[in-house]
């Protein structure tokens, strides 16, 4: 019997070897091609990240210009009823470009005091204590401010109100510019020091510029 190998044997050997050079040069170029995609999205994240944190307050403030119609849905809970109210609302820099000045006029009347209710807020950047406020002014009386805080576009203002029985509670409007053209906000309430939260109102802002396209 012949010793000699069959001349297959070195053909299939090679070409074994070769398939798996060959395998190893595609998975060394994916893997480079991972390593510089992951690269890619990270600059990525890393560049929106720092354009949210290098937006100036001015820049900030301007998510408010404009004109808004607006409407507002309260929950049936225990501290209210439920109605539906619309509003309109034009927000603009005063001329110095500091404050941002916003009028608000119900378009029904108020249901417990039967007047139509119009008052004006600022919203403003604070240099001295690096943080946004709003104060509210309203022919009932006022002003009344508070310190909002400011995570990208979303803004939080976080305030007491009094309770009918004595003491205050705990309440939040939490405003989300979900895009140029459109907020998003909601009212909460508090009675055991933010434990719990219920969902007085949620209203819708749409500026009145997209309504038209």
């Amino acid at each position: 019997m012949s010793t000699n190998k069959s001349p297959l044997a070195p053909s299939l050997g090679a070409k074994a070897s070769r398939r798996m050079k060959h395998r190893m040069r595609v998975s060394k170029t994916l893997s480079m091609g991972s390593v510089a995609l992951g690269a890619a999205l990270l600059l990525a994240l890393t560049a929106v990240a720092t354009a949210r944190e290098s937006s100036s307050p001015r820049d900030k403030l301007a998510l408010w210009a404009g004109h808004w119609k607006i409407r507002i849905d309260t929950k049936d809970t225990q501290f209210g009823h439920v109605k539906t109210e619309h509003y309109d609302a034009k927000c603009s820099f005063l001329p110095h470009g500091a404050f941002m000045v916003c009028e608000y006029l119900s378009l029904q009347p108020d249901p417990n005091s039967g007047r139509v209710i119009n008052d004006i807020s600022l919203v403003y950047y604070s240099g001295v204590d690096k943080t946004y406020k709003y104060t509210n002014v309203a022919p009932e009386g006022g002003p009344r401010e508070d310190v909002v805080l400011v995570d990208g576009n979303v803004w939080t203002r976080s305030f007491e109100i009094p309770r009918r029985r004595g003491g205050v509670a705990d309440a939040r409007e939490i405003y989300n510019f979900v895009s140029p053209d459109k907020q998003l906000a909601r009212f909460e309430i508090s009675i055991d020091k933010g434990a719990h939260w219920t969902v007085v109102n949620e209203a819708v802002g749409t500026k009145e510029s997209s309504l038209l396209r």
